[in-house]
């Protein structure tokens, strides 16, 4: 919809004028033809730091720069009873702050006939293109008495001042180009404005109308009814009637009144949204503006086929597969095509961190693609597509005492009783789990497919305040580094990455540590693992006991093993403190039984989880990777010697697990944080 042609910005012309002979503005710099009287528009007076204001010559009416583009008097669709003036708050107080420079398509040659090349030089720095852009010294700030200031403390706009205390209760103006139109509206706190009780009469109007946000200093207003409204809903007036057959058969009306009811594609309350309301009163349909154009089929990586949007399912108890509340059955919500029972509300299903934003109405399917990950030779032999050069056999690890193994994909080390590949000519290793990892999935904690990349050859990461990594990578699951496999999106310029371990986690998660079922879900909460509500990014929720888990503990693993017990260690956590104190087998300092730790129910050992694993817990011994922009080599060893070594930054002891030596230097790090800090001492 056109917007009226006082909102056209292509030519500054006078509002009062006539559109087919229109009245042009012309500038006046206040040096040359003294300062501005009153604003038609704002009632506003002179503001000394304006260093022009405009005027037109025939209707004899003067303008603050900015209410040149505002008509004193509107009629709105949402009120077409009355008119809507113009005001600014309190009434009769001159403008508190003009909206900053528009493009408003005026040129040199619009100007004054009196204005010279020399006053341009002099205030505006010889630019002649000042109102296309927004500058700072534009911005007033009035300070009661009708006298205002630049942005930058002084009052005569040279920018000589200093003080910038003036613009405390300044904020952001937003600025809309919609259809070849410039709009812009203010945005003032005027919480502490006493002057709201004189125009609301102590009721509450404060608010638009249209948006339901605060009402801002300058908006208009109408007194007979006390309706009020923004001026970005007045620049922005919205279609009287929606003719979308797609999502109703019949045209849709504007619904200016907001009822508290429920919306007939969401479900969600029509008065609890800044949404605007469209009805079909013959129907008895009411829906949010932005409901009207919900996509017809989609496809979410939360489940396997495709959904499409429908009015009503079969009698039955559905759960939206995304917050996981109960989907009403009477509203709109999105259904599996392949009939299974699964349902998803329409806002849930939309979310922009759930959906791809395709409409996949009338696009034909295609078939996924399952690619093998290996090539099977025999019952025992494969060939895997991230080792195709030779064959792995399948084994099982019987003794503690054999050579520990670390898995390539998870970089764990394979236990005892664990079967796994390895090559029959080197000493690559994969778990066998890992080797039937499959190649694309489609996981819940991101709207796009993930393909499985076998090593971070080029992955770059920033670490260690921003020093560069190449070789590893920075899980966006659980935050820990890793040098295994990963799950890259397919998308080009999407970066996200998970791990194999944190991509492996089904949707529901059963973790023997917790009793009920968790789901992955946008709420967040104190983790049931390591007690912190900064675990990790994403959660796991369950729904019973409202509960949470991060990511980054659900990716632990529930056995591990430790060097000095033949027998596997289990993750648990005990809440009843009453049985005595645990201590660290390793640390040998007490560890807290609220949070998950390591024990040996044979042995009745208890470890903490980083002194157990190491907080690199997934950095695999003798790989190397490249640190810096000078691409140093640095490879990851144990730290098992019988003295522990002295980390050559931070001069202590190094207690994790792991270490970082420079190849071709004798120097070796207890962290990644350490060896970049040695690296930005290098640079000076």
């Amino acid at each position: 919809m056109k917007p009226p042609p006082y909102f056209s910005v292509s030519e500054p012309q006078c509002r009062l004028s006539d559109p087919a002979q229109p009245h042009k503005l012309c500038r006046r710099r206040r040096r040359s033809h003294g300062p501005l009287s009153i604003c038609f528009s704002c009632k506003g007076k002179h503001l000394e730091g304006r260093k022009y204001y405009y005027y037109c010559a025939t209707c004899k009416l003067e303008f603050h720069r900015g209410c040149h583009l505002l008509p004193p008097v509107i009629r709105h669709p949402f009120h077409p009873s009355h008119l809507l003036t113009l005001i600014s708050l309190p009434p009769g107080f001159d403008i508190s702050k003009i909206p900053r420079n528009t493009d408003d398509g005026s040129a040199a040659s619009e100007r004054s006939i009196n204005e010279t090349d020399d006053d341009d030089d002099s205030e505006d720095g010889g630019h002649d293109d000042e109102d296309n852009n927004f500058v700072d010294d534009d911005v007033i700030v009035n300070d009661g008495d009708g006298v205002g200031e630049d942005r930058d403390g002084d009052s005569d706009g040279d920018g000589d001042g200093g003080d910038d205390d003036d613009d405390d209760d300044f904020q952001q103006d937003i600025y809309y180009r919609v259809n070849g139109y410039d709009y812009y509206y203010n945005n003032y706190d005027d919480g502490d404005n006493a002057a709201y009780a004189s125009i609301s009469d102590g009721n509450d109007h404060r608010k638009c109308k249209c948006c339901q946000d605060p009402l801002k200093k300058v908006h208009y207003h109408c007194s007979i009814c006390k309706f009020n409204l923004n001026l970005s809903c007045s620049m922005r007036p919205p279609p009287p009637t929606i003719s979308h057959l797609k999502s109703h058969e019949h045209t849709l009306t504007l619904f200016p009144i907001r009822l508290p009811s429920p919306c007939d594609a969401c479900g969600l309350s029509l008065s609890d949204t800044i949404d605007l309301i469209y009805a079909c009163l013959p129907c008895s349909h009411m829906i949010h503006r932005s409901c009207i154009y919900l996509p017809r089929v989609i496809q979410i990586t939360r489940h396997p086929h495709r959904l499409s949007l429908t009015s009503s399912l079969q009698v039955g108890d559905f759960s939206c597969g995304v917050c996981r509340q109960t989907v009403d059955i009477n509203y709109g919500h999105y259904s599996c095509n392949k009939g299974c029972n699964y349902a998803v509300h329409s806002k849930c299903a939309t979310r922009e961190d759930v959906w791809d934003g395709k409409d996949l109405e009338g696009v034909p399917e295609k078939p996924d693609e399952d690619i093998e990950p290996f090539v099977r030779i025999d019952e025992e032999t494969i060939q895997h597509f991230s080792h195709h050069e030779h064959y792995m056999k399948l084994h099982e690890k019987e003794t503690i005492s054999e050579k520990d193994k670390f898995c390539e994909a998870c970089t764990l080390p394979v236990m005892i009783s664990q079967r796994y590949y390895g090559c029959t000519e080197c000493d690559f290793v994969l778990d066998e789990a890992c080797a039937s990892l499959p190649r694309k999935i489609y996981n819940p904690l991101h709207k796009h497919p993930l393909t499985l990349q076998p090593f971070p050859i080029d992955e770059t990461s920033n670490i260690a305040d921003n020093i560069s990594t190449k070789g590893i990578f920075e899980c966006d699951g659980c935050h820990r580094l890793g040098c295994g496999f990963v799950y890259r999106c397919s998308k080009r310029k999407c970066v996200f990455r998970l791990d194999v371990r944190c991509a492996s986690l089904p949707d529901p998660f059963i973790h023997d540590c917790h009793p009920h079922d968790l789901f992955f879900n946008s709420t967040k909460g104190n983790c049931i693992g390591c007690g912190s509500d900064e675990c990790s990014s994403y959660f796991l929720e369950c729904i019973k006991c409202n509960s949470f888990l991060g990511i980054r503990c659900a990716s632990l693993p529930f056995e591990a093993h430790y060097k000095h017990d033949r027998h596997p260690l289990i993750l648990c956590r005990d809440e009843d403190t009453s049985s005595g104190l645990y201590w660290c087998e390793i640390c040998e300092s007490e560890l807290d039984p609220k949070t998950w730790f390591y024990t040996c129910d044979f042995c009745t050992i208890t470890l903490h989880v980083n002194c157990l694993l190491g907080k690199d817990m997934y950095m695999k011994p003798q790989y190397i990777f490249k640190i810096g922009y000078r691409h140093r080599k640095v490879e990851i060893a144990r730290n098992d010697g019988n003295s522990r070594l002295f980390c050559t930054r931070c001069k202590r002891h190094c207690m994790q697990n792991l270490i970082y030596k420079r190849i071709g230097r004798d120097q070796s790090y207890c962290t990644l944080k350490c060896f970049g800090a040695r690296l930005m001492l290098e640079l000076f």
